[in-house]
């Protein structure tokens, strides 16, 4: 499944969006491809999800180094650190609930608690 998001998310940026990091049409191309995929497909494909797998994509965009340094991690865990904003925090997520071979509640309870944050907060 992952491989599959993964694609979607090169196609949104590599074809549809022509490498740039947003189409020159905005928002329109994400909900259109959500209509048409849901419509051929079903459910997983609304524009939210659209957007995380483009987010996989442009952050991960060897699809062999995510498979690789990431094997052991599913897409609920993917999905899971997706949602995080700041991007620093996003990789030292991802690369320790790999290392550490995090559950995906124990991933989800070290964000909410913003685990990397409290331990990485730079002094005022």
């Amino acid at each position: 499944m992952t491989e599959t998001y993964w694609n979607i998310g090169r196609k949104i940026v590599e074809q549809e969006q022509d490498g740039n990091n947003r189409a020159d049409y905005g928002k329109q191309i994400i909900k259109l491809l959500a209509n048409e995929l849901t419509l051929t497909f079903g459910k997983g494909f609304s524009e939210r999800y659209l957007y995380y797998y483009r987010k996989l994509y442009l952050l991960f965009p060897d699809i062999e180094i995510l498979k690789t340094r990431f094997q052991n991690l599913t897409w609920s865990h993917l999905l899971t650190v997706l949602r995080v904003e700041n991007k620093t925090a996003l990789l030292w997520y991802v690369e320790n609930a790999s290392k550490e071979m995090w559950t995906v509640r124990n991933l989800s309870r070290n964000i909410s608690t913003q685990y990397y944050e409290r331990h990485f907060r730079q002094p005022s």
